[in-house]
C-alpha cells in the first residue's frame, strides 16, 4: 500500500462527510446510499494505492489524476447535504459581515457602477475559465514529467477544495444569485454571461456559497503555479485574476465569499509550504 498525501486527504473528507450523515442522518434522504457510497469510495481509493508505478499507464493514469475527478463529485454531493446540520440558509450573516467589511455590497453595486459588456464578457469569461485552471497546472506538472510538483499541486488542490466544501453544511448560504435579481439589460445579453448562466443553472449546488470554493481553489493553484512554473504563473494570472473579480461582478458570491476564498488558498498554501 502507498498512500500518498492526496489520498488521505479523499478518505478523510468521505470520512468526516459520512460521520456527519450519521450524525445528522434525520435530516438527509436516503442517508444510507451516501454512507455506502462513502465507504465504497474509501475501498476503491485504498485498492487503488496498490497500483505500482511500473503497471499499465492507463491504471497509472487512473491512480494519479482521480483526486481532481473528487472535485466535481464532491461538490454535486454536497448540493444534498448543505442543509443536514441546519434546516436553513445564513444569507443575513453572511450579508452583514460584507457590509461590514466593504461598507456596501459589491456583489450587487460593482455591475451597476461599471456596466460595460466588454468588462462583463471578460469578467464572465474568466469565471468559466474555473473549469480550465482546476486542471490546466496539473496538466502542465504532469505533461513536463514533473511528478512531484503534480502530486503536491493535485494535494494543495484538493485539500483547499475539501476544506470548503466542510464549511458548507455548518454555514449554508445560498449567495446572491439565488436571493437577488439577476443582472439584466445589455450585460445580460453576452455570449460568455449566457454560457455560463446557463452551465450553472443545470449544475450549481445550493448553499455553497461562504467561501468560494471557485476563489478558493484558482488562488491555491496560481500560487502553486508561482513556486514550480513561471510560465504556468503567467498564463493562469489574469485568469485568476479575473475569476476572482468575475465572482463578485456577476453575483455569484457575495464580495466575502471571495474574500474568504482567497485567504483560505492562502493558509493552505502557507500549510502545504511547511509539510511538503
Amino acid at each position: 500500500m502507498n498512500l500518498l498525501p492526496y489520498d488521505w486527504v479523499a478518505i478523510g473528507y468521505l470520512a468526516i462527510i459520512g460521520a456527519l450523515i450519521l450524525i445528522f442522518h434525520k435530516n438527509v434522504v436516503r442517508w444510507y446510499l451516501y454512507l455506502i457510497a462513502h465507504l465504497l469510495g474509501i475501498a476503491g481509493i485504498l485498492s487503488l494505492t496498490f497500483i505500482q508505478e511500473s503497471l499499465a499507464f492507463p491504471l497509472q493514469f487512473i491512480r494519479d489524476w482521480y483526486p481532481l475527478s473528487t472535485i466535481a463529485l464532491f461538490y454535486f454531493e454536497m448540493g444534498k447535504l448543505t442543509q443536514m446540520v441546519f434546516q436553513r440558509y445564513f444569507d443575513e450573516t453572511v450579508i452583514r459581515w460584507e457590509k461590514q467589511v466593504f461598507k456596501g455590497m459589491p456583489s450587487l453595486e460593482l455591475s451597476r457602477r461599471f456596466p460595460s459588456i466588454v468588462l462583463s464578457e471578460v469578467l464572465h469569461l474568466c469565471y468559466f475559465s474555473y473549469y480550465v485552471i482546476a486542471v490546466f497546472l496539473a496538466a502542465w506538472l504532469y505533461f513536463g514529467g514533473q511528478t512531484g510538483p503534480f502530486q503536491e499541486t493535485v494535494f494543495a488542490e484538493t485539500l483547499t477544495f475539501n476544506l470548503s466544501l466542510l464549511c458548507y453544511p455548518f454555514l449554508p448560504a445560498t449567495g446572491p444569485r439565488y436571493l437577488f435579481e439577476k443582472i439584466e439589460g445589455k450585460l445580460s445579453g453576452g455570449f460568455f454571461f449566457k454560457l455560463t448562466h446557463s452551465i450553472l443553472s443545470r449544475g450549481s449546488s445550493k448553499g455553497t456559497a461562504f467561501p468560494s470554493s471557485h476563489v478558493s481553489l484558482s488562488v491555491i493553484v496560481l500560487l502553486c503555479a508561482f513556486r514550480y512554473d513561471s510560465t504556468a504563473f503567467l498564463i493562469l494570472l489574469p485568469m485568476c485574476t479575473g475569476l476572482t473579480l468575475g465572482t463578485v461582478y456577476g453575483r455569484f458570491h457575495y464580495a466575502i465569499d471571495a474574500l474568504t476564498g482567497v485567504v483560505l488558498g492562502c493558509i493552505v498554501f502557507g500549510i502545504t509550504s511547511k509539510i511538503i
